[in-house]
């Protein structure tokens, strides 16, 4: 009955989607005291980096072969135009910033200004936008693109929201943007090969037993997919999620990424039935199943047997030692 249940949900799993969520996103950093360039602009879609510049660079990042459309062709152009257009007006608001903590007495001779927009697609269809700032590590203000309004997340920030909503200009740019332009330039960026790869996940299920109560921690650990979103399922019954140590995504060093996910299966249960760990990927057609099939620890047993051993050899050893005494007493006598 349970293995007709397992295979049903298996079967029902390979429907569940496992779609990409997109993310176009845009870093802005202006520093001083760091050592760093005063000015860096990077655009990528989710972890790929598609465009870089920063003020120490003479010339601007050339356009990847890839782009060949026409539409592209414009996009790549703008993005090249708007790089000194964000230099000018981030530098502004840097020193805006930077004069608030000043006069607050925060200001410290090492300052970065920090700035991050993007627009997320979601495999349903839903779509998002966000622009945030930091100055110096903590964030400072965001800007809300339905009420086109900054809110301030500091007191120092409250003349910066103020001298921001006075450009109108500006703010109906940002709001067209992250409205408009972010999803039109996402679809284009969609088509670098670097998004487009894929690699399928390596499975390799680990067990721990635990000795005081004899329940066994299975983990299952999935590693060296791309795209980064997976989902990870362990199917069976009276399993116990765990909670503790790492289970969140996480990056190799290889580009590609990891997880795990461990559950807990009670000791009365083990060699009893089987469980299996499903991962979803955008890699595989349906899914991967790896079955763990635990056997009952026979410690147990061993060391009853090993005992029974020595016990004999005991007891032999004490017959030959006895009937040694004997044979040597009446000798004597």
């Amino acid at each position: 009955m349970v293995h007709a249940v397992v295979l049903v949900l298996v079967l029902l799993l390979k429907h569940v989607r496992t779609d990409i969520r997109y993310d176009n996103c845009a870093y802005w950093t202006f520093s001083k005291g760091f050592g760093l360039p005063e000015f860096t602009e990077r655009l990528a879609l989710n972890d790929v980096t598609v465009y870089y510049h920063d003020s120490s660079l003479k010339s601007k990042m050339p356009r990847p072969d890839w782009i060949n459309t026409t539409a592209g062709k414009d996009m790549w152009r703008i993005i090249h135009d708007w790089t000194e257009n964000n230099r000018y007006g981030g530098t502004l608001q840097f020193h805006t910033a930077t004069q608030q903590f000043n006069l607050t007495g925060l200001l410290t001779d090492q300052n970065i200004y920090q700035a991050s927009g993007c627009c997320s697609v979601y495999p349903n269809g839903t779509y998002t936008a966000f622009l945030t700032y930091a100055f110096n590590g903590k964030d400072f203000a965001s800007f809300d693109i339905n009420t086109k309004t900054f809110v301030p997340a500091v007191p120092q920030a409250v003349f910066y929201k103020n001298l921001r909503e006075r450009d109108s200009l500006r703010v109906d740019m940002a709001v067209k943007y992250y409205k408009k332009t972010c999803l039109e330039r996402l679809k284009i960026l969609q088509q670098d090969p670097r998004v487009l790869l894929r690699k399928v996940p390596e499975v390799q299920i680990l067990e721990q037993q635990k000795k005081k109560s004899g329940s066994v921690t299975v983990t299952c650990h999935v590693t060296g997919f791309y795209p980064r979103e997976v989902q990870v399922f362990w199917l069976g019954s009276d399993l116990q999620s765990v909670d503790e140590g790492v289970t969140e995504i996480l990056p190799n060093g290889d580009g590609t990424y990891q997880t795990r996910k461990s559950v807990i299966v009670p000791e009365e249960d083990v060699g009893k039935q089987n469980y299996s760990c499903v991962v979803l990927h955008i890699s595989v057609p349906n899914n991967i199943t790896t079955v763990w099939v635990g056997e009952r620890a026979c410690g147990g047993v061993w060391i009853a047997i090993l005992g029974c051993i020595l016990l004999s050899a005991a007891a032999v050893g004490y017959g030959v030692w006895w009937c040694c005494c004997k044979t040597r007493s009446k000798h004597l006598n």
